[in-house]
């Protein structure tokens, strides 16, 4: 869930939280500008409050909850509502209209990942497979070549990155996956079977679990230790998985480039 969203749910907040939030929400354009005190003078309340409320958001200040809002503004500024993510183009079209549509599809996919994306998981997950003795990664379909080539990617900064799903075996390496490995299950509707008893029996080993999906609900999301939700734009009448792979691509390309500045430090 983006800090937006969760700034739009009340529950989360007590009743001396609100009205900060309220403020929040109504005048965010304002909040990069402002000062912490200034906040509590507008709202009535206190800089132990405000403190609290970027707490409960998973940021350890108000300077750090600033730069997360300003990141998702600027990034909402960007994502247009025309870009039709199942179906990016159609064969009526002239050459050039697909070209600039399909251009408009990978600008936004990665606009809308990044507005949503949680920095503090993102830390988490990348340190879990920093310090993992190996890393197994479950995929299957279009998203198994995203996956090999991110594969690749890891055993290049010496991370032993295995494949589980690549021989069709993945259900016998489930069980000789240790408490000292990781397992990354990336799939976009999380609604896999196969995947189920495979995090079934890697959760008896006590290994950390990472889960890349669209589908928040998913059995899998409760399994698993650390999750990156993405937008789900995708549907099953797509022409083809544009929008999901180039998610996947994405987040995993900059999974990646944070593990390969942490082995390289």
């Amino acid at each position: 869930m983006s800090l937006l969203e969760k700034l739009k749910d009340n529950q989360l907040f007590t009743k001396a939280q609100l009205p900060v939030v309220t403020y929040i929400n109504e005048h965010s354009e304002e909040i990069s500008k402002i000062t912490i005190g200034q906040l509590a003078k507008k709202t009535y309340s206190s800089n132990a409050t405000i403190i609290r409320i970027c707490q409960k958001l998973g940021y350890p200040g108000f300077r750090e909850f600033k730069y997360q809002l300003l990141k998702e503004l600027e990034s909402n500024k960007f994502v247009k509502q025309s870009v039709d993510f199942t179906k990016p183009f159609y064969l009526s079209e002239s050459d050039f209209e697909i070209i600039n549509n399909l251009s408009s599809l990978y600008k936004e996919t990665i606009d809308i990942i990044n507005a949503n994306l949680d920095l503090k998981q993102l830390e988490t997950i990348v340190r879990v497979i920093y310090q993992a003795k190996r890393v197994f990664i479950y995929s299957v379909g279009d998203t198994s070549l995203t996956v090999k080539n991110f594969m690749n990617k890891l055993i290049k900064i010496n991370i032993y990155a295995i494949l589980a799903t690549e021989y069709h075996e993945e259900l016998f390496t489930s069980k000789n996956v240790t408490s000292d490995d990781c397992a990354i299950f990336v799939t976009y509707r999380g609604q896999k079977d196969l995947f189920l008893k495979c995090m079934q029996e890697v959760k008896k080993s006590d290994a950390k679990i990472i889960l890349i999906t669209a589908n928040r609900d998913s059995v899998l999301t409760r399994l698993s230790n650390n999750q990156i939700i993405l937008p789900n734009k995708e549907h099953d009448d797509r022409i083809a998985t544009f929008y999901s792979q180039l998610a996947f691509n994405y987040i995993l390309t900059v999974i990646y480039a944070l593990l390969h500045k942490k082995v390289e430090l």
